[in-house]
């Protein structure tokens, strides 16, 4: 009998896993999500870089953004880490080797204009500054490049830019906004506009950053959010089926 009951119930409990699925698989997605919009993936970090302008070997380890001809004249390599309260950032500008005083990278989060906060630091090898957000300009090698070159390092208080650890935010480097993007050599103009095909109001041109989630102690039953939502089908599922076999075992007569 039960299993005649299990069997009768399965079309509309593989429906219910579909749909459960599918909802946990999107929760992580921007609401104006696209396919063709890239996205970056933040890496966790309990050792917080230093932020003052130097890329120390080892330091930062999540490359994440390859700018490079012939889609950005300024050979450039960016880097994301967070912990849960500052996203921290490193634009490794190895294609400008003049240390301009107007030398610019900036950073542009949340596509809704009510949102939307725009990050930059301008100046020499050697400024620094702070208030909302921290970030410094450094004119040395790295080890991108043994030449010396621009170095741009940021970091970002989540709640600053409405960000949370394990979720996506809206990312980009316009050049309407400023003087320049990510990053913009002032001695001749160059400009790394991110994405490469960046339509300031489009938001399907726009990248993506999802953040790292905490990480589960070692030894804890604490999960990101990410693998909840991969496993909460399952979960759901095997409740499903406790509950259809305890009904069947209710059921079932006992016999004397």
């Amino acid at each position: 009998m039960c299993y005649r009951v299990l069997k009768a119930k399965l079309p509309l409990i593989l429906l219910l896993m579909a749909m459960m699925l599918v909802s946990a698989s999107v929760a992580f997605i921007p609401s104006a999500y696209s396919a063709s919009r890239p996205v970056i993936y933040s890496k966790w970090t309990d050792s917080p870089p230093v932020i003052d302008g130097n890329f120390m070997a080892g330091e930062w380890a999540n490359l994440q953004i390859f700018m490079t001809l012939p889609d950005y004249p300024i050979d450039a390599y960016v880097y994301f880490l967070n912990d849960n309260s500052n996203l921290y950032v490193l634009a490794d500008s190895v294609g400008d080797t003049a240390d301009d005083a107007n030398d610019e990278c900036l950073l542009v989060f949340n596509y809704e204009p009510l949102l939307q906060k725009e990050i930059e630091i301008i100046g020499q090898g050697g400024k620094k500054s702070g208030g909302d957000y921290i970030a410094a300009v450094g004119y040395s090698s790295s080890p991108n490049s043994i030449n010396a070159h621009k170095i741009y390092e940021f970091s970002i208080p989540l709640s600053y830019i409405n960000a949370e650890p394990g979720k996506p935010i809206d990312f980009s480097s316009p050049k309407e906004l400023k003087p320049g993007s990510m990053t913009y050599d002032a001695s001749d103009g160059r400009d790394n506009v991110w994405p490469a095909k960046l339509e300031l109001g489009n938001i399907d041109t726009w990248g993506i950053i999802l953040f790292a989630p905490r990480p589960a102690p070692v030894g804890g039953v604490l999960m990101p959010v990410n693998k909840l939502a991969i496993l909460a089908p399952y979960i759901a599922l095997s409740g499903l089926v406790a509950i259809a076999s305890t009904a069947c075992i209710i059921r079932k007569k006992p016999k004397y």
